[in-house]
């Protein structure tokens, strides 16, 4: 049984998955393995698997499509390790990642993220997100305010995601997953140093806009979104993005309920240390702002 196991589903990855493969490899530490499932491509993804000659890439496959959540889960039936990981088979892992997020799991932290360096291969362009870290205490508000962490930067003890029933077949299955363990009290923390290259395309699962509104109008995870609130707030409320595109919502209704969140919000926040205080109510008004923004524009169509 190997320490870590680094999860990398596929489908269709040819262009890109040698590299992803190949810079997680070479960053692994010691006492690991890279397990790959190929989700039912049908270009030639598993010929550039099979070129790569390391006993630590194990390569599983399917005949058909059963999707990012689906696939991850059975890459945690298929593997034992006590750690797991996330990886992309379109990003760039960074040497140092699994070093740092393993010392960041010897303290209370039981699932680890980095920020990114988004990368943007057509121009070749590499921006750095902010190094701003994401302590314990300030995580679970910036989740109710939005997915603040890349899932391909994510390690994390094995029992603290297969304990909570892994993942979910819903839009967005990374977001889900964070709500549910921050409901369910579990210590979520991310580095300000960036464990990996970020690829930006417009192909990407993410930037489409069917994506989007799906994933903000999901019933499970706007359920799971409400548990954290009665953590975290006090009471239940929607999601933002749901609230500012809820038909049939009146002006008048919109704003009440989003100065309910605000202040919930900030009484709930004012027990943060002093930086992480500041960092969360700038994220705060920031996505407010964009919310209104975003109601208004819809009501004056």
């Amino acid at each position: 049984m190997p320490e870590l196991s680094v999860l990398m589903p596929v489908r269709n990855g040819a262009a890109t998955v040698e590299r992803a493969v190949t810079s997680t490899l070479r960053a692994l530490p010691r006492d690991s393995e890279l397990a790959v499932f190929d989700d039912g491509s049908t270009d030639s993804t598993l010929e550039v698997l099979d070129r790569i000659a390391d006993p630590r890439l194990v390569v599983m496959s399917s005949t058909g499509a059963s999707g990012v959540a689906e696939a991850l889960n059975q890459l945690l039936a298929r593997t034992d390790s006590r750690l797991v990981g996330r990886m992309d088979a379109d990003d760039v892992t960074l040497p140092w990642r699994f070093r740092l997020q393993s010392r960041m799991l010897e303290g209370r932290c039981r699932v680890a993220f980095t920020t990114v360096v988004e990368w943007f291969p057509a121009t070749h362009r590499l921006k750095p997100n902010p190094p701003r870290p994401i302590s314990i205490a300030a995580f679970p508000f910036r989740l109710l305010l939005s997915n603040p962490v890349a899932h391909s930067t994510t390690l994390a003890e094995r029992a603290t995601v297969t304990d909570i029933g892994g993942y979910r077949t819903v839009p967005a299955e990374d977001y889900d997953l964070w709500l549910r363990l921050q409901a369910a009290g579990v210590p979520l923390a991310c580095a300000a140093v960036p464990g990996i290259l970020y690829r930006v395309h417009p192909g990407q699962v993410t930037a489409a806009t069917g994506w989007r509104s799906s994933s903000w109008t999901d019933e499970r995870t706007s359920q799971a979104f409400a548990a954290l609130c009665r953590r975290v707030l006090g009471e239940p409320f929607p999601r933002l993005v749901a609230l500012a595109s809820a038909d049939g919502l009146s002006p008048t209704d919109f704003e009440a309920t989003l100065a309910r969140f605000d202040a919930a919000f900030r009484a709930a926040s004012n027990g943060l240390p002093r930086v992480d205080h500041s960092l969360v109510i700038r994220a705060l008004d920031s996505r407010l702002a964009a919310v209104r923004a975003s109601f208004r524009a819809r009501v004056a169509t």
